[in-house]
């Protein structure tokens, strides 16, 4: 992987893609009038990470480019502050002022949803084990540009922490979260979801872990969530309780102290 900018960049658009070279530890590679299979055939590449004025993008040789856009997180407060209801906040028990830990960021929809229903009270941090996506995804949410004002405060609020949950659970406080929420890469991805698709590449396949549980209900302070397949077996194996499915995943719940 490398990263290069667009054609005829500015200073800022240099600044920045300088910047991620060195924050992902990646060549910065000058793009001149070059064009991107150009570039991949005299590095050896197959993947690049863009620094256009539009924004941060990864674009492969073969397959999708990868960036951040709200997309369903957009929808779904919609339908919210409609008085629609949501199947994460209602398991969750989210409400304003809750602490929230999203353990697996990815395109971040859980996370600016979650950040929506807290408030400015609340809290709410994301992980993100690879450091691309942290990137990416950290970048749009400071910088997208929405005229709907509940979405640019909630993409606002997420604080993004490029960490791997397996280590970063164990240095956490008993209860320092009310919500632990956990939202792994599918095995078999949804064909008709083209932000999954974008992102399968990029993201760490690693299933989630008895150990992680564990350390994640010891954080919690009322749930931890689970999002999965509803018939692939993790939540029998990991101890969680469905509580809402669709034919295409499901929500499970580990409550703690009888809390609903």
């Amino acid at each position: 992987m490398f990263v290069t900018t667009s054609f005829h960049p500015g200073t800022k658009e240099i600044q920045e893609a300088r910047y991620l070279s060195a924050l992902l530890g990646i060549p910065y590679v000058m793009r001149e009038r070059h064009s991107l299979p150009d570039l991949f055939a005299q590095t050896g590449e197959s993947r690049a990470v863009i620094v256009t004025k539009q924004g941060w993008r990864v674009e492969e040789e073969q397959g999708q480019p990868f960036f951040f856009h709200p997309s369903m997180s957009a929808l779904r407060i919609k339908q919210l502050l409609n008085g629609d209801s949501d199947a994460m906040v209602e398991c969750a028990g989210l409400k304003p002022g809750d602490r929230v830990l999203d353990c697996t960021l990815g395109m971040g929809a859980d996370a600016v949803v979650a950040a929506h229903v807290v408030g400015d009270e609340g809290q709410v941090v994301a992980l993100e084990s690879q450091p691309v996506i942290a990137a990416i995804v950290k970048h749009g949410l400071k910088t997208y540009e929405t005229d709907r004002k509940a979405l640019h405060r909630a993409l606002r609020r997420v604080e993004v922490v490029q960490a791997d949950y397996r280590t970063y659970l164990p240095l956490c406080q008993d209860n320092s979260f009310d919500v632990v929420m956990f939202d792994p890469m599918f095995r078999e991805t949804v064909q008709a979801s083209n932000a999954i698709q974008q992102l399968k590449p990029l993201a760490n396949p690693e299933p989630l872990d008895e150990r992680s549980v564990r350390e994640a209900i010891r954080v919690a302070k009322r749930a931890v969530l689970l999002k999965e397949r509803p018939k692939g077996g993790e939540f029998a194996r990991l101890g969680f309780e469905i509580v809402k499915s669709s034919s295409s995943f499901a929500w499970g719940v580990i409550r703690k102290g009888g809390v609903q």
